[in-house]
């Protein structure tokens, strides 16, 4: 009996080769490294894919606005890579159960992607390659997230990673300039393979990219700022070169870090680096050529110009090995402050109603926008710990994870570390602390933001916008907020708080380097004008 038609297609299928594009943080088409060596298989047709098993490339902790710029991302590859009659294939899963099941209808020749240098993704790709061995799968992970592989820098550094900043730029300058980006793929060039409905179907793809919904995910009034995709990022990104080209002609740099503006839409793409959407090495190679254009071929000051960048860079060294990196008790560069365990005032921190109004404009809009300025994190974020609350910068670190677009855990965990006091080193101690009455009016004298994110205030007069609570009953009664029922009183005393808390840390260094008797290896700054530069970058 002859075959039918189906079963000889079947056949044919299950002789067809394939080179698997896995994006996982990576979310673009140009300086794609993994698309590039997909390609370089001859014989095979390329399969794009982005597998959802739950926590890529957001971890397990991830808000509405973070999975919904995730899926415009997609959706912009998805859309790119339609205008040459292919798609990104969707698919839930674990990575290793997904592969498993398309090498039964497929011949999977290698398997292709960036690497994720956080350690929370090494069973995931352990378990990947553990299944590509088995099946004489090819496996090629290439640098692209970072400018440096963090493995190396470690090894580089001679089996631990820099613990300052000084000293990550030393090594890394030893290892060389940063890899220049990939050239453009001719999409139009590729050979992709099309997978009929059917054993799209049997194999459990979506059939178009999934929505928040589909995933789970329930809106909460949330209204995020950032759009996600390629297309909107490079945009942007042009715009940010020509805003840095521009410092650079007038004699200056980091106009971001110079100039922060609270209100404005937000010039920076830390949610497109975070997501891949924009290549870091593109934008570090961008700013150095703009710099070296500008100064008539003059390089550029060592890495001054693009220190946003590598503090990004040092992060991830500092987490590469470190699977703990993101607790305390088994973190070995974290100090293990004995901090309160309060859930009534960490409730009252997470939903906006701490009585100091800059603080609670900050909580807000994270959780409305998905989004706030450097220097919001940095007043939000000591409030919780040593400024005020004394209570673990963990909640905070899963806070900006669930809800900041931008938020990575390498990133985000260091910079909790940092503000939080809990590196040791006799410079970064408690004698610098942010008071929330007074911070925002350097950046915002008549309190707008406030009255944005805290509309309960909208009506208080400039003088008392910042210090609701010293207004006469006079004025708070013709501003329609009474202070202690329309909106809270402060939460804590500040200048008590602070007192309080300065003394806890001065003992706890005294207690750690009588026992130890020497300063121990933590993450720590170079020296004091490092912590200040450090609370200035955006």
């Amino acid at each position: 009996m002859a075959p039918s038609n189906l079963e000889e297609n079947f056949e044919n299928k299950m002789m067809e080769r394939v080179s698997v594009v896995w994006f996982r943080n990576g979310l673009r088409l140009h300086d794609n490294a993994p698309l590039h060596k997909a390609i370089e298989a001859e014989g095979t047709k390329v399969l794009p894919i982005f597998i959802f098993d739950g926590e890529t490339p957001t971890t397990k902790k991830c808000g509405y606005n973070k999975v919904q710029f995730l899926l415009e991302c997609l959706n912009d590859i998805d859309q790119q890579l339609r205008t040459v009659d292919s798609r990104l294939y969707c698919v839930p899963g674990k990575p290793e159960d997904v592969f498993r099941n398309i090498s039964k209808k497929y011949k999977i020749e290698k398997i292709c992607f960036d690497q994720d240098a956080e350690p929370i993704w090494l069973e995931r790709d352990n378990a990947v390659k553990n299944f590509c061995a088995s099946h004489k799968i090819e496996v090629e992970e290439t640098i692209g997230a970072t400018l440096w592989d963090p493995l190396e820098i470690i090894e580089a550094n001679g089996g631990t990673p820099p613990l300052t900043y000084t000293h990550f730029c030393h090594v890394t300058t030893g290892l060389g300039d940063p890899a220049r980006p990939y050239e453009d793929v001719d999409l139009s060039t590729v050979n992709f393979l099309e997978i009929d409905e059917d054993v799209m179907l049997e194999l459990k793809f979506y059939p178009c990219v999934p929505t928040p919904e589909t995933l789970g995910f329930v809106k909460n009034g949330e209204c995020k700022v950032y759009g996600g995709g390629e297309l909107k990022a490079l945009k942007f990104f042009n715009q940010r070169v020509q805003f840095e080209k521009e410092a650079f002609l007038d004699g200056s740099f980091l106009p971001n870090r110079r100039d922060p503006d609270i209100l404005k839409p937000p010039k920076s793409l830390s949610p497109d680096l975070k997501f891949g959407c924009i290549s870091v090495k593109k934008f570090y190679w961008a700013i150095v050529d703009a710099f070296v254009q500008v100064h008539e071929g003059n390089p550029a000051p060592s890495y001054t110009i693009v220190s946003q960048l590598i503090w990004r860079e040092f992060f991830y060294a500092m987490s590469a090995n470190n699977p703990y990196y993101g607790e305390i008790e088994r973190n070995p560069i974290c100090i293990n402050v004995p901090w309160y365990e309060d859930n009534k005032r960490l409730d009252i921190f997470l939903s906006g109603q701490t009585g100091y109004p800059f603080i609670d404009a900050g909580i807000r809009q994270i959780k409305l926008e998905g989004w706030a300025h450097h220097v919001v994190r940095n007043a939000v974020s000591m409030f919780l710990t040593r400024g005020d609350l004394w209570l673990s910068w963990i909640h905070g670190l899963d806070f900006f994870l669930t809800n900041l677009i931008d938020a990575d855990w390498a990133v985000c965990a260091g910079n909790w570390m940092w503000v939080s006091s809990s590196a040791f080193e006799k410079a970064l101690n408690c004698s610098f602390s942010l008071d929330p009455r007074r911070y925002g009016r350097r950046i915002d004298p008549y309190g707008e933001y406030i009255k944005r994110y805290v509309p309960e205030l909208k009506n208080f007069p400039t003088e008392y916008i910042y210090t609701p609570w010293e207004a006469p009953d006079n004025v708070q009664e013709e501003a329609g907020c009474i202070i202690g029922k329309d909106y809270p009183a402060p939460v804590v005393d500040h200048d008590v708080a602070v007192q309080r808390n300065r003394q806890m840390m001065e003992d706890l260094q005294v207690d750690i380097m009588t026992k130890l008797k020497h300063v121990p290896l933590h993450i720590k700054p170079s020296d004091s004008d490092e912590i200040k530069n450090f609370f200035r970058q955006n």
